[in-house]
C-alpha cells in the first residue's frame, strides 16, 4: 500500500512516505503482502504500531517547488498507528551545508480506509514548522489538508488527491497518480522480497502568473514558497493568479521489505509545464533513500 505522498510526499515529509510505501494501497496484493506480512509478521492487524524512519534526498520537491531550496536533506520520522487506519506522525529534516541545523520539523496525521477491493479512501492533515531564520530563503509555516480516492482497475491504480495549502490564504492543488505494483517471489528462507512501485503523476494547481511592462510574460509558483511572494513584485507589473499544469513525474520506488524493516530507493525524474530562467521549477532527476524500521 502507499500512502505516504512525496507531495506530503511530502516526496516529502517522512510521514507520507511511510503511509505510502507501509499502509494505504487500494491494491489488494500491496495491502495484504506488505502491510500485512512485512510489517505484521503475520495475518493479524494489531490495534497499536510503532514505525521510525530516516531518509537522505538529493532534492525535496514538494508540490512542485524544491523546499529543499535545490540541496540535499536528511529526514529522521516516527510514526505511530492505530488499527492500521490511522497514523499520527512527525519528522525533522536538515538540509546540507545550511544553518541553523534543524531546517523544519512536520508534524501529520492519516486516516484511511478500504471500501473493498476496488475503492479506497485517505485523508490527511499536516503541518510545516521552519526555523524563523530561513523562513526567507526557503518557506512560511504552513498547514496542509488532503483528500485522496483510490481506485484499482487491475491493470493500474489510480490516486486522485484533492489538496490545500494554508497559507496566506488557501491554494489549491490537484494530483493525479497511476501505478501498478510487482513484487518477487519470496527469498532469504521466506524472509524477504523485492517489490516495484512504479508511478506517474500529474500535478495541477495555483500559478502566478506575470506580465512585465514590456511584455515578457513570467510563471512561478505562490506564498507560502519563495517564488514569487507578492512583496517581491514590481507594482507596475500585471499580477494574476490562475489555475494550471505544474509539473509532470516519472518514479520507481524499489523496496527490499523483510519482517520489520524495509529498504527503498526512489529515482525520480520532473518536467516542470512552465518555464522561468529567474525562477526556474525543480526539473530533471533526483533521488531518494529511505529506510523504515516497526517497532511494533
Amino acid at each position: 500500500m502507499n500512502c505516504f505522498s512525496k507531495y506530503f510526499r511530502l516526496p516529502v515529509a517522512l510521514f507520507t512516505l511511510l503511509i505510502y510505501n507501509l499502509n494505504i494501497s487500494g491494491q489488494t496484493d500491496l495491502n495484504k503482502s506488505v502491510t500485512n506480512d512485512t510489517l505484521s509478521g503475520s495475518g493479524d492487524s494489531p490495534k497499536h504500531s510503532l514505525y521510525a524512519a530516516a531518509g537522505y534526498g538529493s532534492n525535496m520537491v514538494y508540490l512542485g517547488s524544491s523546499i529543499s531550496n535545490n540541496l540535499p536533506f536528511y529526514s529522521a520520522a516516527i510514526s505511530y498507528g492505530f488499527r492500521n487506519s490511522l497514523y499520527i506522525s512527525a519528522s525533522a529534516t536538515h538540509l546540507a551545508a545550511t544553518q541553523p541545523w534543524l531546517a523544519f520539523i512536520n508534524l501529520s496525521a492519516n486516516y484511511s480506509h478500504t471500501f473493498n477491493s476496488w475503492f479506497d479512501i485517505s485523508a490527511d492533515v499536516a503541518g510545516y514548522v521552519t526555523h524563523k531564520n530561513l523562513q526567507d530563503s526557503l518557506f512560511s509555516n504552513f498547514g496542509f489538508l488532503g483528500l485522496t480516492t483510490g481506485f484499482d482497475w487491475k491493470i493500474l491504480y489510480t490516486r486522485v488527491s484533492v489538496n490545500g495549502i494554508l497559507s496566506d490564504g488557501i491554494k489549491g492543488y490537484i494530483l493525479v497518480t497511476n501505478s501498478r505494483y510487482f513484487q518477487t517471489p519470496e527469498f532469504f528462507g521466506g524472509k524477504a522480497f523485492l517489490s516495484f512501485n512504479p508511478d506517474f503523476s500529474i500535478l495541477s494547481g495555483e500559478i502566478i502568473k506575470i506580465e512585465t511592462i514590456t511584455g515578457v510574460k513570467k510563471y512561478g509558483l505562490s506564498p507560502p514558497f519563495r517564488h514569487f511572494k507578492k512583496n517581491s513584485i514590481i507594482p507596475t507589473d500585471s499580477y494574476k493568479s490562475q489555475f494550471g499544469l505544474i509539473d509532470f513525474e516519472f518514479s520507481l520506488p524499489v523496496t527490499l521489505n523483510f519482517r520489520t524493516i524495509s529498504i527503498e530507493a526512489e529515482p525520480s525524474y520532473i518536467l516542470p509545464a512552465y518555464k522561468n530562467s529567474e525562477y526556474p521549477a525543480p526539473e530533471g532527476f533526483s533521488f531518494y533513500l529511505s529506510v523504515f524500521v516497526k517497532i511494533f
